[in-house]
């Protein structure tokens, strides 16, 4: 499994929000997303090292990253990306740790369905239309490989899983209530958070939000390490 980084954190967004957490992230993507501000500017992808401009990575080390594991009380485990299930050796990786007794979960952007075990936790994101303003290249590969509709409905079929939808602007809630209705997707497992990179952002659209998920039985979701720490990547 090609990763670019590897870290303890917390998981700042979804279910387990605030729970303590090992991220392995791989590298690679095949979408390019961009979202574009109320002030005019463009909110690429938060990880764009993973995808816009993604790094070489190096091959993830499972003896060495459960080594470093024993002795603390990280039980879970986040594979993420850039978007794990370009990864050949995904169903291996996430095998192992589950075999561990970890919890796993692996973040998706859900355009593509691969074969897991049925433990795995999927945190399924689809980008919506307001994630398309790139350009080019980049629109034309966002555009092409952006279709999830049917791998959706595999991973709900199949799996325990969480429906993250990140939320720019009024525009997505139609969006995302007939992607729920679509996938016949369970309203409690659904959850809403806001565009952005900065608090101000959060802050922007968090009302909207809000009323969203209480006229919908939806969840709300923070971006709690953004919060604490800012956008900025993990050393």
């Amino acid at each position: 499994m090609k990763i670019c980084e590897e870290y303890d954190s917390i998981q700042g967004e979804g279910k387990y929000v605030g729970v303590p957490s090992r991220f392995i992230r791989t590298t690679g993507c095949n979408l390019r997303c961009a979202w574009k501000n109320k002030d005019g500017s463009i909110t690429t992808c938060d990880t764009p090292f993973t995808s816009w401009n993604a790094e070489k990575g190096y091959e993830l080390d499972l003896l060495n990253t459960l080594g470093e594991l024993e002795g603390t009380n990280i039980r879970h485990i986040v594979i993420t990306g850039g978007e794990p299930t370009l990864q050949r050796d995904l169903r291996e990786v996430s095998s192992r740790l589950l075999y561990e007794r970890y919890h796993v979960t692996v973040e998706t952007n859900a355009t593509r369905y691969v074969d897991v075990l049925d433990e795995t936790f999927m945190s399924l994101s689809p980008k919506l239309r307001s994630s398309y303003t790139s350009s080019g290249n980049e629109l034309r590969l966002h555009e092409r490989n952006n279709q999830f509709i049917e791998p959706l409905r595999e991973w709900i079929t199949n799996h325990d899983y969480q429906l993250k939808f990140v939320v720019n602007n009024g525009n997505d809630i139609e969006e995302i209530l007939e992607i729920v209705e679509q996938v016949g997707a369970s309203p409690d497992k659904v959850y809403l958070m806001p565009q952005g990179i900065t608090r101000k952002q959060f802050n922007d659209r968090k009302d909207l939000i809000a009323d969203y998920c209480r006229e919908n039985g939806f969840n709300y979701s923070p971006r709690l390490h953004i919060d604490l720490w800012g956008n900025r990547r993990k050393k």
